[in-house]
């Protein structure tokens, strides 16, 4: 099984501890014996007190997916999410926390996000004048190392997810 570690520079405080992973990856598959093949790490959120609510929405079932772009994820060699990828969200200190899996991925632009596409995540940012400019200013700061920035045809994955295993 090959795990890829997805963070952002804006991710966790520090990096996730492999040892940490591999016991929560033990218990998730304990858990749910269907998950165990390859999957992703992934950070979730700006800060502590916002990837702790997003965690929350995800145990819940309000958020319901993410969004990638494909621009980062080819400069920064990150292979692309497919349908049942399991995914390990970590928390702001870098805690296994949840994991998701991937149901299905669409590709859109930027500049075609809709309240479809953002009725996918948690309710505070679902509204179009929330999403766009969190959206932008979160995507600029990491594309900005890669001289690039967010225009409205840059492509960017929709990743509806489900709910799989939650840290005890």
């Amino acid at each position: 099984m090959k795990r890829h570690i997805v963070i952002a520079d804006a991710g966790p405080e520090q990096n996730p501890d492999v040892e940490l992973l591999d016991a929560f990856w033990q218990q998730a598959i304990k858990a749910v014996p269907e998950i165990a093949r390859d999957h992703q790490v992934r950070s979730i959120g700006i800060d502590e007190e916002t990837t702790d609510l997003i965690i929350e929405f995800i145990k819940t079932g309000e958020k319901i997916g993410t969004y990638s772009l494909p621009w980062l994820m080819e400069a920064e060699g990150h292979p692309k999410a497919m349908p049942d990828t399991p995914i390990i969200l970590v928390s702001y200190d870098g805690i296994p926390k949840v994991v998701v899996q991937i149901t299905s991925v669409y590709e859109t632009t930027f500049g075609e996000i809709s309240l479809n596409d953002t009725s996918l995540d948690g309710p505070p940012v679902r509204d179009l004048d929330v999403w766009i400019p969190l959206h932008t200013e979160y995507w600029n700061g990491l594309l900005s190392k890669h001289n690039r920035a967010c225009t409205a045809d840059m492509p960017v994955l929709v990743e509806k997810f489900k709910f799989i295993y939650a840290a005890k």
